[in-house]
């Protein structure tokens, strides 16, 4: 059980219109729910998306930074929802998503421009920085605006983490889970 109730139906009509639009049909997630009971809350929250069309990032590295970010965190929530509703639709195999979980940035799966965004996540959880090094590798491959959406996203989903994980938020039942470990 979280450890806020979520919302629950009939919805306050403009969070009803928006979860419409946004879920397509599908239930709201608890997060979302959870959120939206506190109106200050929901609206920063829903105001930082970085999940629109505008991104200078494809969906796939966005997705890429967004699933090692959560996995990294411990974020199987999150990590779960995204893996489930967006790794599909941007190509990503068992292998790719296995290696968000338990890989390295230098894992064979990863395109150079892919492995980039591993070391760049892994970089500012560790560290809360990037080095000149780090910077320089990453602007080989992505422009300022693009960097600027990896930094934002990292630290969005940081932060959804953290929300996920005070709340302890139950697992949606359609998400995927984490990968066991090989030998596991």
């Amino acid at each position: 059980m979280p450890r806020l109730a979520p919302l629950a139906k009939p919805y306050p009509p403009e969070f009803d219109a928006r979860m419409k639009v946004l879920m397509r049909g599908a239930d709201p997630l608890v997060l979302f729910t959870t959120l939206a009971t506190n109106e200050r809350a929901w609206t920063k929250f829903s105001g930082g998306s970085l999940l629109d069309k505008a991104s200078p990032l494809s969906m796939r590295q966005r997705e890429i930074v967004i699933d090692r970010t959560c996995a990294r965190c411990g974020n199987e929530y999150e990590w779960g929802v995204h893996v489930a509703g967006f790794a599909p639709h941007v190509g990503m195999d068992a292998a790719q998503i296995y290696a968000t979980v338990h890989g390295a940035a230098d894992d064979p799966v990863w395109s150079p421009e892919e492995s980039l965004l591993i070391a760049t996540v892994d970089a500012l959880l560790d560290h809360k920085k990037l080095s000149d090094a780090e910077w320089a590798a990453l602007k080989t491959h992505f422009d300022d605006p693009q960097a600027m959406e990896i930094i934002q996203l990292v630290g969005f989903y940081h932060g959804v983490s953290l929300i996920c994980g005070a709340l302890d938020l139950p697992l949606e039942t359609n998400a995927a889970r984490f990968p066991a470990a090989k030998g596991d």
